[in-house]
């Protein structure tokens, strides 16, 4: 099995297989590295890439988008999660596909629970580019801290990583966040110490619902993701944000069924005046089937409130990464 780090090298010295198998649940590797092959694979063209997921499509449906060669784009990439829900004739071609895939297209395989036992995964072990991405040993997760903080040009003394290990080090992707969040409340070129990282440790800045729509609105996920996940721990439910979430994709749709036109409403519109106002500019940045498939996510997540144990965060997350990362 293959580290992360061995892949993220290999890919950024141009070697990228058609082939990888996600084996964990840390977000933060999974989207590191899918953020980087996909820079790889196109370069400065467009890019063509498709999220999979056993709760939007039918099996049969899965297999057609994998197997497809599409005549005018040259290259393709697909990212599946939980492979273990392909059933029958579905699961016997994708293995078969696996085994001899199409040249110019790419697909990632995502299993979060590394100890899967199923037997789709046992076979895809064997055949395939297996990477681990679950969280690391705490050694590993220090040198993954340093990278972090490069990568966002941060400054820092050296007890600063123990700290921010110890306030966010059950995860990369809680470490990210909480990285992401130093950066949101630091001056370009301030240094970074263990009193500024205590007084904004624990989710305790308190951010507003009109600084997480504008920044959803700017598809930047890092920061959607630190703000979004601060209002929950600041008190909020995800059964809260979903009127707000639900009545924002609306007013997109809106927007696009107008010819990018807002309409000034007399009804009630329940998200901040300044988000409402930035909504036509909002609305360029994403296209029908994006806000389409939005909406059809907060309705699944509608559904699962009344019917898992699943929580917020978990909930959460899941959308922001379905939505922000639909094409790219």
């Amino acid at each position: 099995m293959r580290s992360p780090g061995e892949v993220l090298r290999s890919v950024k010295n141009g070697n990228i297989d058609s082939i990888y198998f996600f084996l964990g649940d840390d977000y933060y590797l999974q989207n590191l590295l899918i953020r980087e092959i996909s820079k790889m694979i196109f370069n400065k063209i467009d890019e063509n890439k498709t999220f999979l997921s056993s709760d939007d499509m039918k099996s049969e449906e899965i297999i057609d988008r994998i197997t497809q060669s599409d005549l005018f784009s040259t290259k393709k990439f697909l990212i599946l999660r939980n492979p273990g829900t392909l059933r029958n004739k579905a699961r016997s071609d994708f293995i078969s596909y696996c085994k001899n895939p199409i040249l110019s297209n790419y697909l990632i395989i995502i299993e979060d629970d590394f100890s899967d036992r199923k037997s789709i995964t046992k076979e895809l072990k064997k055949i395939n580019n297996t990477v681990s991405v679950q969280t690391p040993f705490p050694n590993e997760i220090r040198k993954w801290t340093k990278f972090m903080l490069s990568e966002k040009n941060i400054s820092y003394k050296d007890n600063v990583l123990d700290t921010i290990i110890e306030v966010a080090g059950d995860s990369l992707f809680h470490i990210e966040n909480e990285i992401e969040k130093i950066s949101l409340n630091i001056n370009d070129g301030e240094e970074i110490t263990k009193e500024s990282i205590d007084q904004l440790s624990g989710w305790k800045m308190q951010y507003k619902r009109w600084q997480f729509f504008q920044i959803l609105g700017k598809r930047d996920l890092d920061k959607s993701l630190v703000l979004g996940l601060s209002l929950l721990n600041q008190g909020n439910t995800m059964i809260s944000l979903m009127y707000p979430l639900t009545a924002f994709f609306q007013e997109l749709f809106y927007i696009k069924n107008n010819s990018g036109t807002f309409a000034n409403k007399n009804s009630y519109i329940p998200l901040p005046p300044s988000v409402i106002k930035e909504l036509p500019q909002i609305a360029n940045r994403f296209n029908k089937e994006e806000i389409e498939y939005a909406l059809a996510i907060l309705g699944k997540i509608d559904q699962r409130l009344k019917t898992t144990s699943l929580s917020d965060e978990a909930l959460f997350t899941h959308f922001l990464f379905s939505v922000l990362q639909a094409n790219g």
